[in-house]
């Protein structure tokens, strides 16, 4: 049977919120080392892991449930099928896919690719406060993130995120600072974008909030 190495990924990043494609190959695996796929804005989105080329465990952060799922396929499935579908295993949902790239493309021009697809298709209406409000403030912070403007000032640029149906909680993994960045109304909105720039505090707490904290923003 012939076996392709050359695969196209579409995963959607935990951080940001942006769908991306990626390639790899099989050739990636020489040496047995994992292959991690970042996303544009740093978060690593993917590793692959195999030791014997036959059998690749894949673990992906999870956008819907914020766990790290490990799931298994082996060569056939991942190499030779024009699709492998890439489910959270709490809920099901689709994270992403891994095949044929002009198979790939087919579904990506299928679906819209932005924020508020996401929404729509995991049924996050029913769970955030605001989802409008959200999907901008979401498409906002990844302008930021993509820029290299999204940053800690223990010089930390992999900021870790955690979405709640109110409010968004970025957390700098090395110093444990926290920013609170709320996502309920209008005037959050108008706030988070006056921030052309997110400089976390070392060691520190911030928060965007309207009703409580009017930031100095950069």
């Amino acid at each position: 049977m012939l076996i392709n190495t050359q695969r196209t990924s579409a995963l959607r990043c935990p951080l940001c919120g942006r769908l991306e494609i990626n390639h790899f190959s099989l050739f990636d695996f020489a040496g047995r080392k994992p292959l991690k796929i970042s996303c544009s804005c740093g978060y690593n989105k993917l590793t692959v892991n195999t030791k014997n080329l036959k059998d690749f465990y894949l673990q992906i952060p999870c956008l819907i449930c914020e766990e790290i799922h490990i799931l298994k396929f082996n060569r056939d499935e991942l190499w030779n099928k024009a699709i492998a579908l890439l489910r959270c295993s709490d809920t099901g949902q689709e994270l992403g896919y891994i095949g044929e790239h002009a198979a790939i493309m087919r579904i990506i021009n299928k679906k819209q690719n932005d924020i508020d697809s996401i929404i729509n298709d995991y049924g996050f209406d029913d769970y955030f406060v605001n989802p409008q409000v959200m999907m901008e403030v979401l498409n906002h912070l990844h302008k930021i993130a993509e820029d290299n403007r999204l940053f800690c000032q223990c010089g930390n640029e992999h900021i870790e995120i955690d979405v709640f149906p109110e409010k968004l909680e970025l957390h700098c993994p090395l110093c444990q600072s926290i920013h609170i960045i709320y996502a309920e109304t209008i005037e959050d909105l108008k706030i988070v974008k006056q921030a052309n720039l997110i400089a976390m505090i070392e060691k520190g707490f911030t928060s965007f909030d309207s009703s409580k904290v009017h930031p100095n923003l950069k």
